[in-house]
């Protein structure tokens, strides 16, 4: 086939190319080679002008066969060369009369020319070597009855460029690439069923992952099993394993290896399981099997109603005792040491300093509302959410009339707090507000608030028991000590947030509630006879004596 550019660029990008000499080759190479030597010959004639026209008019005497030229052909000189073997020619030496016939193609027999053709082809390989050897022979040629001498010039170790640029001088040609018959065909069959051989395996390892992945994700994810119940049972304090192996045990899983690795990496379990008997299903999947042996957890949500004036502990024992959400001693840790800074409040509270003897860090900023709660809330999920409301509630205009007012806001919710508890109706909440802002106002006519409530929320923390004790010591104890008591004693309502802010102008310096009534008054004298009418009607009501004590007096 043609050798061209692109074959060539073919073979350099590593395409191997397998392709065979066409005997034609031989020839054309044959051509090129006799047209170099031709040349090569006509020089030498020309220095040897004497000789060659002897040689010519022998020549002329004896004429060649049609189709001959006067230039030899390279297959002339080949024969002239000595194409008969040597043992051949030995023979003939000896006897002259044992030669074989010439035939009219210049051989004696096929011998002679299998041994030519031989010649041939080892002229066809290019082969370099340091120097260029030439061998001169000359043979009798038979079959026309005359003697030519002829002269082959044997170029074996040189390319042919290279011999006809040494010959005749002419322009340097450039050498051309040779390409060699090659035995590529066996090996391309060979690759092909190696290839196919490979691609077999591929498939089959293919089909069989195909099949394993399919199987370990219909286990994992219970895609197509049985629905049949199996009862297991897991020991106390079962491992990670026994699990896995139990389940594989009774049919309620395949790969126990997969189920460990899905459990570890995957769910994050804790490998915390509850001992006992379970009814189980092969239908439910790896995480469904997990939960199944692990506690439960409560779900669902539930409305829950704080009342006004709710204590701290009243709204722990709610959310805990009767709504099952969170612990106590997880609600009075959130509350005294859980990180609330984002609410302007508790910073304040924090950077101004709460009085140590405080019971609660939160007392009054728990705002009494109605919340919707998931049951596994946790302590800290509920703080938080009655901490933002009050934030909703308490604005910055109320943080402004604070100030306005001369009070932080940390002792507005404490009077507000104690109005809450104090006053019969939300009616009354801005005359008692008026009574605790005018005895402030006048501290050193009335240094102590004298508030019963502030004493029952002390004993009633300290002791679970709501009673009033006026001789009770606790820095609550608005009888024994001046000015407000350490903090909120409950958490108040808007409204009641409100009265401590729009006080109201009375002359009010003491109140007291009885029978349902609350009666304000102006003197102590005043005051004195109010109480006197409550325990009157009281004794009337309890058939008591009228000067038995029944509790301290209010303001």
């Amino acid at each position: 086939m043609p050798f061209t550019d692109n074959n060539l660029n073919k073979e350099a990008l590593g395409e191997t190319k397998t392709f065979a000499v066409a005997d034609r080759s031989a020839d054309a190479l044959k051509a090129r080679i006799n047209r170099d030597n031709s040349q090569a010959l006509r020089a030498k004639a020309a220095q040897q002008r004497g000789s060659s026209l002897a040689v010519g008019k022998e020549n002329a005497q004896s004429p060649e066969p049609s189709g001959s030229t006067d230039r030899p052909s390279v297959l002339d000189a080949i024969r002239a060369a000595g194409a008969v073997p040597a043992e051949e020619r030995a023979v003939r030496e000896q006897d002259p009369g044992s030669r074989r016939p010439v035939r009219a193609n210049g051989y004696a027999d096929e011998d002679e020319a299998k041994s030519d053709r031989m010649l041939l082809e080892e002229e066809d390989e290019p082969v370099r070597r340091p120097a260029q050897e030439k061998r001169t022979a000359s043979r009798p040629v038979q079959g026309t009855g005359e003697r030519r001498q002829m002269t082959k010039t044997r170029t074996s170790d040189f390319k042919v460029d290279e011999v006809s640029r040494a010959s005749s001088g002419k322009k340097k040609k450039e050498p051309e690439v040779v390409y060699e018959a090659s035995d590529e065909g066996g090996n391309t069959v060979l690759s092909l069923i190696k290839a196919i051989v490979y691609i077999i395996f591929v498939l089959i390892s293919a089909v069989a992952l195909s099949v394993f992945g399919i199987s370990v994700a219909n286990d994992m994810f219970a895609f197509v099993k049985s629905d049949e119940a199996v009862q297991v049972t897991i020991p106390p304090n079962a491992t990670l394993d026994e699990l896995a192996q139990i389940l594989a045990d009774e049919g309620v899983i395949r790969y126990p290896r997969i189920f460990k690795l899905y459990a570890i990496h995957k769910a994050h379990d804790d490998m915390e399981y509850i001992a006992g008997d379970y009814t189980v299903s092969p239908m439910t999947n790896y995480s469904g099997l997990l939960y199944e042996f692990k506690e439960k957890e409560v779900t669902g949500t539930v409305r829950i109603t704080i009342p006004e004036g709710f204590t701290t502990d009243d709204i722990i024992d709610l959310f805990v005792n009767r709504y099952g959400i969170g612990t106590r001693e997880g609600f009075v840790n959130v509350i005294q040491n859980g990180d609330f800074s984002d609410y302007w409040f508790v910073r304040e509270l924090e950077e101004k300093g709460a009085n140590p003897n405080r019971i609660y860090r939160l007392d009054g900023y728990l705002f009494p509302d109605t919340y919707e709660f998931y049951l596994n809330s946790s302590e800290q999920t509920v703080i938080n959410r009655l901490l933002r409301r009050f934030s909703q509630i308490f604005t910055r205009e109320y943080r402004n009339q604070c100030a306005e007012l001369g009070f932080t806001v940390d002792q507005i919710v404490t009077l507000a707090s104690m109005i809450e508890k104090e006053a019969a109706a939300p009616s009354e909440f801005f005359n008692v507000s008026s009574v605790f802002h005018n005895r402030l106002k006048i501290p050193d006519v009335f240094p102590r608030m004298e508030s019963d409530a502030t004493v029952v929320y002390a004993i009633e923390h300290d002791t679970g028991e709501r009673t009033v004790d006026l001789h009770y010591d606790s820095p609550y104890n608005t009888y024994m000590y001046d000015g407000l008591p350490p903090g909120p004693i409950a958490n108040p309502s808007a409204s009641a947030m409100l009265a401590a802010l729009m006080v109201p102008e009375t002359s009010f310096y003491y109140f007291v509630s009885g029978n349902g009534v609350t009666y304000f008054s102006e003197t102590k004298e005043e005051h004195d006879r109010h109480i006197e009418e409550i325990r009157q009607a009281e004794a009337a009501l309890n058939m008591v004596e009228p000067d038995a004590p029944q509790g301290g007096d209010n303001p």
